[in-house]
């Protein structure tokens, strides 16, 4: 059965959560220490931001901001990456508009509205951005319109204008997931949920999108992630029924993408997202049926190792979206939602300090933080 058939996989695309990630130090406040999540409800759609703490993780609220599109709780499958951001802007898509907003990132941590622009599809569910380049991915909807990817880049006056000739048209069954750049920028790499594939395309720095070659009998991808350290490595997320688990993939460009290594372990029920330390030593899937975090250690070769599981105390609420700082210090993720149905919990923030035991999934829990502004985004 396709993991996007199944009803608790409508309930993903409620809530995103995007922390981020800085690649230096150097790089302004504001650009690594906020924690910002797209509400994503049946109407105007918002982000709540939040300031992090550098030296405990603990976050505290700044407010809601509202993106000046619409969200759409059910888009006809799961998403990741909704939200992205450069070192001055933050950038999230509002799948009910067909569009996707511009903010400035402020020192205090809050959101200036810049503008919206069309995604140049139907149902943008994935972003990411690599220097001055933007690509958004539509996932479209079955029977009424077909699934893209289309590129952008960011002009003078911070806003994104269309590239227009390489974009990208999926045949009617692809459902895509997630959209993101490698390390370095020079691969583009899409997650197709209904075709049970990968592609991936080599960037130029203006955005040029060439030698598309497509991963397939990789069942039901949902999220992944770049390896911080191997420019040609990338993590995906497989919700397969038989055998859920991680992957590393690597895309040269020159040769067909091929899967490095495959792990998971008995808590590996339903993984959906991913995130990775700075080092690459350490790799999280984010399992939404099971409520846990698996951990994977990464090895130099791109390959990654099954370690063990955070598990709580109870599977609800479901774990969604998760994303490292930028120090390697902490992990945040996004639980919201029944996984066995019934009433819905209220969606929270997890906070957790990396450890350096490898045991319990190698985090420790120090924070959790209400969403209660989320209900709104229930059906």
């Amino acid at each position: 059965m396709n993991s996007l058939n199944r009803p608790l996989n409508s309930w993903f695309a409620r809530c995103i959560l995007a922390l981020l990630c800085a690649a230096a130090f150097a790089l302004p406040a504001r650009a690594g220490n906020g924690v910002y999540v797209s509400t994503n409800p049946n109407g105007a759609n918002a982000v709540l931001a939040y300031t992090r703490n550098v030296k405990n993780g603990l976050l505290t609220y700044v407010g809601r901001f509202d993106t000046g599109g619409r969200g759409l709780v059910d888009i006809g499958g799961a998403q990741s990456h909704a939200v992205v951001a450069t070192r001055t802007q933050l950038f999230v898509v509002n799948p009910g508009s067909n569009d996707f907003t511009t903010f400035a990132l402020r020192d205090d941590g809050s959101l200036l509205f810049m503008g919206v622009t069309s995604s140049g599809g139907v149902r943008p569910v994935s972003i990411t951005v690599s220097g001055n380049v933007i690509y958004v991915l539509n996932q479209g909807q079955l029977g009424v319109a077909t699934a893209s990817c289309n590129g952008f880049t960011i002009g003078d006056d911070g806003l994104p204008i269309s590239i227009g000739t390489y974009d990208v048209i999926y045949e009617a069954e692809a459902i895509p997931t997630d959209v993101f750049f490698t390390r370095n920028g020079a691969r583009l790499i899409v997650l197709l949920n209904g075709s049970d594939a990968i592609d991936t395309f080599s960037a130029s720095i203006a955005g040029a999108l060439t030698v598309n070659r497509r991963l397939t009998g990789v069942s039901n991808p949902v999220g992944g992630a770049m390896s911080p350290v191997q420019p040609f490595v990338a993590f995906a997320a497989l919700d397969d029924d038989t055998a859920p688990r991680m992957i590393s993939i690597r895309a040269t460009g020159i040769a067909l993408p091929s899967i490095v290594s495959s792990a998971g372990l008995a808590s590996t029920i339903s993984p959906c997202w991913a995130a990775a330390t700075p080092n690459g030593k350490k790799v999280w899937s984010s399992n939404f049926a099971a409520g846990s975090l698996t951990l994977f250690a990464g090895k130099l070769n791109g390959s990654i190792q099954a370690v063990s599981s955070y598990v709580p105390a109870s599977s609800s609420p479901g774990s969604l979206d998760v994303a490292v700082d930028q120090r390697g210090k902490f992990l945040y993720r996004l639980r919201a939602f029944n996984p066995s149905g019934g009433t819905a919990p209220v969606p929270v923030i997890e906070a957790l300090k990396i450890t350096k035991s490898t045991a319990n999934g190698g985090v420790q829990l120090v924070q959790t933080v209400l969403l209660s502004d989320l209900q709104t985004a229930s059906p």
